[in-house]
């Protein structure tokens, strides 16, 4: 027998899946609706869902821990160094570089 917590997970990984083939079929009919936007309105449309998913992101975290502060620039180097990243290595580039040749 399934355990109870088990088929939750199962269901839970369905829906996931389910809802990534739905966001797959909505960008397709989205993608000639956005070739007819001026760039301007293209833009504007993608800033506007930027905001919305930075938002969902954002009370998500504060869901998970609300005690949790946004780091400044300032403080995410310096817990980098204190990791031992090397800013002159340019790590984070070079992911992104690496990838896009793939």
């Amino acid at each position: 027998m399934i355990p109870p917590i088990t088929k939750l997970l199962i269901k839970i990984e369905q829906l996931e899946w389910d809802l990534a083939e739905v966001k797959k079929e909505l960008e397709a009919l989205q993608a000639p609706f956005m070739k007819s936007l001026t760039p301007e309105e293209c833009l504007a449309a993608y800033s506007a869902r930027t905001r919305a998913q930075n938002g969902r992101r954002r009370s998500s975290r504060r869901k998970q821990d609300p005690e949790a502060k946004t780091l400044t620039a300032e403080e995410l180097q310096q817990l980098s160094l204190e990791d031992g990243i090397k800013p002159e290595e340019n790590l984070g580039s070079r992911a992104i570089i690496e990838e896009r040749e793939k």
